[in-house]
């Protein structure tokens, strides 16, 4: 099941961004009601498809893989051959 943002009311307002001393973000601060709504959000993650956000390595490993097919880094691969 997936579920799509439909109007800008649904986005989760930040208040403000954390940073670390090189400008990256690395918390934000919220209301309590857009953290019931990012809650509600996460509830619509199916169990089969949540264990990925929870392992660092596979996540990265997928967003890798995306973003070189993205740039045609791509190959055929031969399922016989496995």
């Amino acid at each position: 099941m997936s579920t799509t943002l439909k109007k800008k009311s649904d986005l989760i307002k930040i208040k403000q961004y954390i940073t670390d001393n090189k400008g990256h973000k690395i918390a934000a601060i919220i209301e309590i009601e857009e953290l019931n709504k990012l809650k509600a959000l996460l509830k619509t993650i199916p169990s089969s498809e949540s264990w990925l956000y929870e392992n660092k390595e596979a996540f990265e490993s997928v967003q890798r893989g995306l973003k070189e097919a993205s740039e045609g880094k791509i190959s055929k691969l031969n399922l016989g051959e496995l």
